[in-house]
């Protein structure tokens, strides 16, 4: 028999920026139920502890290191889940997963649930270890068909024990779009400047563009390690007044409703949050055929798939996007938001979640665990 959790821990290796911190705040922002959600990062906070606590949720930061494995990370867990009692950890992510699953069954939490936010790159090794780890998990959930799928094709979940529960977002008013410029193709980028979101590539391909005569302007909106390459090639290729970085945004969507297109060159790709986010503002979209992407686009109605987004490929994609002009540009956009409205709300996402922490919970459970959680992560 089932009953209802008193409280669920969610793990994250960090939480600062980024889709999964993005889906904690959706998650905070809901109406509180009768399940009491709680946000734990191994390591450090950041934009997304502030934002968490400035609604109320309940926030520990760890500051433990995150690399696999982390012995003092697991000491820390156990200990913070020993005095939460929670009914449920949830953790999202390899480096939540490993140290999260380890320290719970150690801790005595009665439900385990593993979370899959992107499509692994493991060694034959690093299956062994996760295939064995996820054992001890109740499910495992992936982000997309395409994670659930990979999971379950390399035998690191069975799957009986694998769950699709795609990311929630949250869509702006249709009055919310603004007008992009007339002449030229203004474009928009979100994600976190790092080498598997393939920002080269765009800056690459906006040069190509300008070199046929296109007006071309770019905004790359994110923070990573990747910047300084970034600046270094958009003044190697004189392209200042083109492309612009704007840093990290709270509210990217303020800048995306100004383009005309967005693009996602993402080698690798778990869901595709910004994605959907682009969509949800009106915009048409580019994207590489990876992950989730298939999922949520169709090319040529909602925007493009690339088998693999090179500078030249993104470049005679987006001249394409130009040659069709703004109008048939904001028709598209007007189908993308169609194909997105209503699939991914937060409300939904809370409540599948709620659902699959039932359903796992024992009765005996309902009770014994969650006393004390908030004087515990203060």
């Amino acid at each position: 028999m089932s009953a209802s959790p008193r409280s669920v821990v969610h793990l994250l290796a960090s939480l600062d920026f980024g889709g999964v911190e993005r889906r904690m705040e959706l998650l905070a922002e809901q109406p509180a139920g009768d399940i009491r959600h709680l946000f734990c990062a191994i390591g450090g906070g950041g934009n997304a502890e502030r934002r968490l606590q400035s609604l109320g949720a309940p926030v520990r930061c760890l500051h433990q290191p995150t690399a696999i494995p982390s012995p003092a990370a697991i000491l820390a867990l156990v200990r913070l889940l020993r005095r939460l009692r929670p009914t449920v950890l949830h953790a999202h992510g390899a480096e939540a997963n490993f140290h999260g699953l380890i320290a719970a069954r150690l801790a005595g939490v009665p439900v385990r649930i593993a979370e899959e936010i992107g499509i692994p790159t493991h060694s034959a090794r690093a299956r062994r270890v996760f295939r064995q780890l996820y054992r001890s998990a109740h499910c495992v959930v992936g982000i997309s068909d395409a994670v659930t799928g990979w999971l379950v094709d390399s035998g690191e979940v069975p799957p009986d024990k694998a769950i699709r529960i795609y990311n929630p977002v949250k869509l702006p008013d249709r009055h919310d779009r603004q007008a992009a410029p007339e002449d030229g193709l203004r474009i928009a980028f979100v994600g976190r400047l790092e080498a598997v979101k393939n920002p080269l590539a765009l800056v690459e391909a906006a040069a190509l563009l300008l070199a046929r005569g296109i007006p071309v302007e770019l905004w790359l909106i994110g923070e990573g390690r990747e910047r300084q390459r970034l600046e270094a090639m958009v003044r190697a290729r004189g392209l200042d007044r083109r492309v612009h970085l704007p840093g990290y945004r709270a509210h990217p969507e303020a800048y995306v409703r100004r383009c005309h297109l967005y693009v996602q060159p993402s080698r690798s790709e778990g869901f595709g949050l910004a994605l959907v986010e682009a969509m949800g503002c009106g915009l048409p979209v580019v994207a590489t055929a990876v992950g989730g992407a298939p999922e949520i686009v169709e090319s040529g109605v909602t925007g493009w798939l690339l088998p693999e987004a090179t500078p030249a490929a993104l470049a005679d994609v987006l001249e394409a996007a130009w040659r069709l002009g703004p109008r048939r540009l904001e028709s598209m956009g007007e189908r993308a938001r169609g194909a997105v409205e209503g699939r991914f709300e937060p409300a939904r996402y809370k409540a599948r979640l709620e659902t699959l922490y039932r359903r796992f919970t024992p009765r005996k459970a309902k009770g014994e665990h969650g006393k004390d959680s908030d004087s515990a992560l203060s």
